[in-house]
């Protein structure tokens, strides 16, 4: 347990060392709903609770949470990168403790990332979401704990980097696409909507909407269930088939 706490603080350090993290967190995620928010303010005229600020600050936050996948397969080989990869092969250190600690450093840092990013959008454009604003940030930290595990599954198991990044970005976007992240997708007609069921995120983002304007839990409780349980079983499955020579 000492070595997790040991390497989890080393981690955090270097995690918030990340200059490209803390932009794509807080600054890129900002400027896209500032400027989202103001190309379409004049299609949200209805229930004034519901802004163009406060719709793609809950549709877009979840899709740039899913793009991390691509940089926390980056961190997961971390080493390698800075070249102190053989320090960890001769080290006695468990390799559970090395990706537990993984884990618990990104998930940390960009959940408190995400949480800092809600409290400055809130300040700035006085978002109609009540109580409703903590529990948005407890699923899009629990999102993260999922997102940090698959990446951290994909950084150890697989070698070509710029590959990986190829073959993700088509899947990713189209998810963010089909989840309303740039448009609400049930204006281009049923057979879009349907299809919007196959994104995680159309699902995350009505969790939020229906916790926030209907008080019904139900299926934010279940989306909060599943992305920890897929978030526990991707850390288990990377404690089990990591190899330390993953980082050479």
């Amino acid at each position: 347990m000492n070595e997790i706490r040991i390497l989890t603080h080393f981690y955090v350090k270097r995690t918030m060392k990340d200059f490209f993290l803390l932009i794509y967190s807080i600054i890129y995620p900002m400027v896209s709903i500032l400027l989202l928010g103001y190309i379409s303010s004049k299609l949200f005229t209805g229930d004034k609770n519901i802004t163009s600020y406060t719709y793609y600050t809950i549709v877009t936050l979840p899709f740039f949470i899913l793009n991390f996948i691509i940089t926390m397969a980056y961190l997961a080989k971390d080493e390698s990168i800075n070249k102190v990869s053989y320090r960890f092969l001769i080290s006695p250190i468990n390799k559970r403790s090395i990706i537990i600690s993984k884990v618990i450093s990104a998930f940390v840092v960009v959940s408190l990332y995400n949480v800092f990013l809600l409290v400055i959008l809130q300040f700035l454009l006085n978002l109609k979401l009540g109580q409703g604003l903590y529990k948005l940030a407890a699923l899009l930290s629990f999102e993260t704990f999922m997102i940090t595990a698959i990446g951290i599954f994909i950084g150890i198991s697989f070698q070509d980097f710029k590959r990986i990044k190829t073959v993700l970005m088509i899947p990713l976007n189209l998810m963010g696409f089909l989840g309303g992240a740039f448009f609400p997708v049930g204006s281009l007609g049923v057979t879009f909507e349907k299809l919007s069921y196959i994104s995680p995120l159309t699902w995350a983002n009505r969790a939020v909407m229906q916790m926030l304007y209907d008080n019904n839990l139900s299926l934010y409780i279940n989306v909060s269930i599943v992305t920890i349980v897929i978030g526990a079983f991707f850390t288990l499955l990377s404690v089990v088939t990591f190899k330390k020579e993953a980082f050479l």
